[in-house]
């Protein structure tokens, strides 16, 4: 079991719906570049899988770069789990048949060096919010 690395950084958990699954190894490696790049670190991975039949099937993920090490750190040793198997069944209801879902924990510990750096010079970082890209393309677009 790997130990805390502190200090953390925010953490956000993403759902991504995939329609007619094709895994060919990209998404993982685009995420272990940026895991390699230092700007996150995964924290857990649950991928749910409904076929044909309405079957389902749930995976939890720690090999993210598929070399056969588990790269998943432990968070307060609870790893693999921080995404429960309840949180991702709350969404197989929803699914299509032949269809998938990810569930990604991720911390964005790009964050870290300038939290470290606004709590040094006496401040306190006291909201963090995520736009989505497709609200902030619509303000772009209305803006022509």
């Amino acid at each position: 079991m790997a130990d805390l690395v502190a200090p953390v950084g925010p953490v956000d958990i993403a759902v991504v719906a995939f329609d007619e699954p094709k895994f060919d190894g990209s998404i993982a490696s685009a995420i272990a570049d940026l895991v390699g790049q230092g700007i996150v670190r995964v924290l857990d991975i649950v991928l749910v899988n409904k076929d044909a039949a309405g079957e389902v099937a749930i995976l939890e993920v720690t090999d993210v770069d598929g070399d056969g090490i588990p790269d998943l750190v432990a968070v307060q040793g609870d790893i693999p789990g921080l995404i429960a198997e309840d949180d991702a069944r709350a969404f197989i209801e929803e699914m299509p048949e032949d269809s998938a879902i990810a569930v990604i924990a991720w911390e964005n510990t790009w964050l870290v060096k300038a939290r470290n750096a606004i709590a040094s010079s006496g401040g306190t970082l006291v909201g963090f919010e995520r736009i989505p890209a497709e609200d902030v393309m619509a303000v772009l677009e209305s803006a022509d």
